[in-house]
């Protein structure tokens, strides 16, 4: 009688683990499924000023702009000028941005990382180049000099019209397709 109490405690708990598995191989499949990075420019804005040093600010920066689902790691140079600022990212293709009112659009990469680029130019005091690492071997750099050269027409001589206020933001997410 012990053995057969044995063998359904083992079934049972053979049964469990097969469960918990399933369960957790739907969750990362679901997770794949969903190319949809959810902005909150209202966390955003909030760092507005920060310096490249304030890790913790830039990391929230980070953490709520487009295609923060596919960040991997932040590193930020503060030793010597020029102050830099690079985030690792998973590569992607298209990605669909929804903001906090429920709206969304689609973006490319490419278009996605200037226009983060963009942003933390304008929100970040200090930095003065933006780098993104793609683990596909991608290095896409953005130098703040150069940036706000080529953007002059659109944004004049700074960015801090981007990041005025969160319509500004968004609208400039939004329609700055260059």
């Amino acid at each position: 009688m012990r053995i057969s109490n044995f063998k359904r405690l083992v079934i049972l708990a053979v049964f469990m683990v097969l469960l918990g598995m399933v369960g957790c191989g739907k969750y990362i499949e679901q997770k794949e499924a969903i190319n949809e990075s959810k902005v909150n420019l209202t966390k955003v804005l909030k760092y507005k000023g920060s310096y490249v040093g304030d890790n913790s600010a830039i990391v929230n920066i980070i953490n709520n702009l487009p295609a923060n689902i596919y960040k991997e790691g932040v590193e930020l140079q503060t030793t010597s000028k020029p102050y830099e600022i690079t985030i690792q990212y998973k590569y992607f293709e298209d990605l669909d941005i929804r903001f906090e009112d429920g709206s969304f659009i689609s973006s490319s990469l490419s278009q996605i990382m200037k226009n983060n680029a963009l942003i933390l130019l304008s929100l970040v005091k200090n930095v003065d180049i933006v780098n993104f690492n793609i683990d596909d071997g991608t290095i896409i750099t953005y130098e703040g000099t150069d940036l706000i050269n080529d953007n002059k027409d659109a944004f004049g001589n700074d960015l801090k019209e981007i990041t005025k206020d969160k319509s500004s933001l968004e609208n400039f997410i939004k329609t700055n397709k260059n």
